[in-house]
């Protein structure tokens, strides 16, 4: 499915270009944005996604549109994770990159239960593929600090807990749903300075704690 939108898209078709955007979206699980940017595609076509995203959050497993496909096995694999069914996680996020190769949080889901099992090498490679498709995403940053510390590489762990900290102290960012382009939301309050150092030093200290 992404293939055949990626070769419709540079062949010039501007529908698979606005079906691109959305599913860079859904990689982000950015859910609401996704439901505005829908509202601008043709009536039949607006209510499929519309459909599709509903089911996203309600019942994923219910979900049989190929274009939700990548997604849909994302979000099963980290409700197996959570349940404690590892292997069927780990097939799920696999799944998920054989229909969907750029969607960088079944890598970096992939990449935790590599982490988990001490293997650091692979989880690494995992972690930078992640990175290169998403480097705004401060969970791979989180996840890769995480990584660093248990390799004994504290230089890299603090670069990585900056950055994750950095991301998540810039503001929301909404997408116009006619063209697609970002949208800056002001924030309602902002955070003040000290409670983000409070918050990067009570991380440092809890990945500094774990064995």
């Amino acid at each position: 499915m992404v293939k055949d939108l990626e070769a419709k898209a540079l062949a010039g078709d501007a529908e698979a270009q606005a079906l691109l955007h959305f599913l860079r979206l859904l990689r982000r699980k950015e859910y609401q944005e996704a439901r505005a940017y829908a509202e601008g595609f043709p009536e039949e076509l607006k209510e499929r996604l519309l459909a599709g995203l509903s089911l996203l959050q309600e019942a994923p497993e219910r979900l049989e549109d190929p274009l939700f496909a990548g997604e849909r096995e994302v979000l099963l694999g980290v409700r197996a994770v959570r349940e404690g069914r590892k292997e069927e996680a780990e097939a799920r996020f696999q799944k998920a990159l054989a229909l969907d190769p750029h969607h960088h949080r079944a890598l970096s889901n992939l990449g935790n239960l590599y982490l988990e099992r001490g293997e650091l090498e692979a989880a690494l490679d995992l972690y930078q593929r992640a990175l290169k498709l998403a480097p705004e995403d401060p969970l791979i940053h989180e996840n890769l600090a995480a990584l660093y510390k248990r390799k004994g590489d504290l230089d890299r762990m603090v670069a990585h807990m900056k950055q994750a900290t950095r991301l998540k102290m810039r503001p929301p960012v909404s997408l116009d749903p006619l063209t697609g382009k970002p949208q800056r939301r002001p924030l309602h309050r902002r955070v003040p300075l000290w409670v983000w150092v409070f918050l990067l030093t009570l991380l440092a200290y809890f990945l500094l704690k774990k064995p």
